[in-house]
């Protein structure tokens, strides 16, 4: 047996004593970085959260940095950006989007405002942080936009609506608002109203209730 063959199985020896997967490392640093912001977010720490040694953290990972940068790169990605793919569905009247943008931003089930939230957050002390919320935000503040150029109006009062509806949105997150899920029901057809410029469909009104 050469070297680099025992060196192999040296390497399979060491992997198969490891309990953790990459993504139980990247849960963990996400609930911590959602919890207790970017600076609670260190090896030594996910490692005991994990109830393993931090030995197995190298495995997966260069470095803290590593880890942050993956954090962030993964966010980032347009492919997992809940809010672009709602935009972006199959639709049956131009309308569509936005009350699929509104139900996705209430259920927050495939979308998570406490981790929007806390990358903001982060990007208060990390300019490439800050770069890439800018990106996101840009993003999906431009594809609505398209939407709303879609119901008839003119690039420039798209755009400005688009930015309205999106920054009324993650106003309400920033400030903590507190309403009962019956209390965002009963505003929501009027924040429609004046959001859109149009009334929200009774049948979409009907699929929030049902819910």
């Amino acid at each position: 047996m050469t070297k680099e063959d025992l060196a192999e199985d040296h390497k399979k020896a060491v992997r198969g004593n490891t309990k953790t997967t990459r993504e139980d490392w990247l849960a963990e640093a996400q609930r911590v970085l959602i919890e207790e912001g970017v600076d609670r977010v260190k090896v030594d720490r996910l490692a005991n959260k994990l109830n393993v040694t931090r030995g197995g953290f190298y495995w997966f990972f260069k470095n803290r940095q590593d880890l942050l940068d993956i954090l962030l790169a993964n966010w980032k990605d347009s492919k997992n950006d809940p809010l672009t793919h709602t935009l972006k569905g199959k639709n049956k009247t131009p309308l569509d989007p936005l009350v699929r943008f509104i139900f996705t931003t209430i259920r927050e089930r495939s979308y998570s405002p406490a981790l929007d939230s806390a990358m903001r957050d982060w990007a208060r002390t990390s300019n490439k942080t800050r770069r890439a919320v800018d990106l996101v935000d840009n993003r999906r503040i431009s594809v609505l936009a398209k939407v709303y150029q879609g119901l008839g109006y003119e690039e420039e009062e798209a755009f400005i609506r688009a930015r309205i509806q999106y920054f009324h949105q993650v106003g309400y997150y920033a400030m903590g608002v507190h309403e009962s899920h019956e209390q965002r029901l009963h505003y929501l057809p009027i924040y429609f109203k004046q959001l859109t410029g149009f009334d929200l469909p009774k049948e979409a009104l009907q699929g929030f209730m049902e819910e």
